[in-house]
């Protein structure tokens, strides 16, 4: 497998257009034809982990925060960045990272957290708007199946765990030909009725062009008629944060003790009375406060996040608690679930590969409690 193979992979589950904008994902560097056999696994990329993939002989790093975040005017070994960049070009390792692309797909970052706290009945807190789009074309009915197909496998039609999603409706097109026409029914200059379906599947916007040319490419009019409508309707695939149901009702307190051993977090901010009752629970692995007022309105007993500020600590209350459990530590798990990917497309495509995790604790955050005893 290539690295460029891998990166194919890896945007079918979490595409580059679903990333904030400002956000670089993708492949950082590297060359895209470069064999892959061993990668390694960080979330972030530092120059101690550039240093352990280069001693471990590794192809590739799939990171999740950008190497490369901002734009470099220069690439030189007096500042971090560029070390880190002539020291995996000079062993050739490439670099791939997934971000917010990452926090917004399914089984990304906020859902493999909902699944290391026992969470069913997982769906997005707040799914993302203004991303999809509709194409609707006119086309003869025995060729429906076909350019359905098309559609399809380009992208079209996915509505959940649902694919090949379409709606169809019969009727009549009419169409007059010039001289210089070719049409696939009737005569050029004769007013042409045809009874055509109109064929509908949503799409994501991004992805609009790639599929209205695999539309037309097995058309069998020379001039398409089709419609694209841009949708405001969320999209259930993408979104901010997770929504889950614990198995039972618990407390707070044994709450705050669940995710303070499943995260491996020994010290955790909240704000809430510890005799809460915890049920329904809203989470965003890394920076998700911002998502609180969404929490409150789904019914959520708690958020649980990371980099809370002191006065949205302020705005929990009797209906909705709030648990600062770490950015790294809430985001660390979803390098399970790309580890289980990658080696599942591995072993489909039955082809070596060896996934590593770092060794290198990247989190820069240390907890210091003083008991009062030394």
């Amino acid at each position: 497998m290539t690295v460029a193979e891998l990166a194919h992979v890896f945007e079918d589950w979490a595409p580059k257009w679903s990333a904030w904008e400002r956000d670089n994902v993708g492949i950082q560097m590297g060359d895209l034809g470069k064999s892959v056999r061993t990668i390694l696994l960080t979330l972030d990329m530092t120059e101690s982990v550039a240093q352990e993939a280069v001693a471990r002989k590794v192809d590739l790093i799939v990171s999740h925060h950008p190497l490369l975040y901002r734009p470099l005017a220069t690439v030189t070994a007096q500042e971090p960045t560029g070390r880190i960049v002539l020291a995996l070009a000079k062993k050739e390792i490439a670099v791939y990272s997934a971000h917010t692309n990452l926090d917004f797909t399914t089984e990304g970052v906020s859902f493999t957290l909902a699944r290391v706290l026992d969470l069913q009945h997982i769906r997005f807190l707040a799914p993302l708007r203004s991303t999809l789009a509709k194409i609707v074309v006119f086309v003869p009915e025995p060729h429906v199946e076909r350019v359905t197909a098309a559609m399809a496998a380009a992208g079209a039609g996915i509505i959940g765990e649902y694919s090949s999603c379409s709606f169809q409706s019969l009727g009549t097109g009419t169409f007059l030909g010039s001289d210089r026409t070719h049409p696939f029914v009737g005569k050029p200059g004769t007013l042409e009725q045809a009874d055509e379906i109109r064929l509908e599947m949503a799409v994501p916007r991004a992805k609009t062009e790639y599929v209205v040319r695999a539309m037309k490419s097995v058309h069998p009019y020379e001039e398409v008629a089709y419609d694209i409508y841009h949708l405001e309707n969320e999209n259930p695939n993408f979104g901010m944060g997770a929504l889950g149901d614990l198995p039972r009702p618990t407390s707070l307190k044994s709450f705050l003790a669940l995710t303070s051993k499943r995260l491996h977090a020994p010290s955790l901010r909240y704000a809430g009375s510890l005799n809460k009752k915890i049920q329904r629970v809203a989470l965003c692995g890394g920076s998700g406060s911002d998502l609180l007022a969404a929490a409150r309105n789904q019914g959520a007993d708690v958020l649980l996040t990371a980099d809370v500020r002191y006065h949205t600590f302020h705005e929990a209350d009797e209906q909705i608690a709030l648990i600062d459990a770490g950015h790294w530590e809430t985001e660390y798990p979803v390098l399970e679930t790309i580890a289980a990917r990658l080696r599942g497309y591995a072993t489909l495509r039955r082809e070596p590969l060896t996934v590593l995790f770092s060794k290198t604790n990247t989190n820069p955050v240390r907890s210091f409690c003083f008991d009062g005893r030394r």
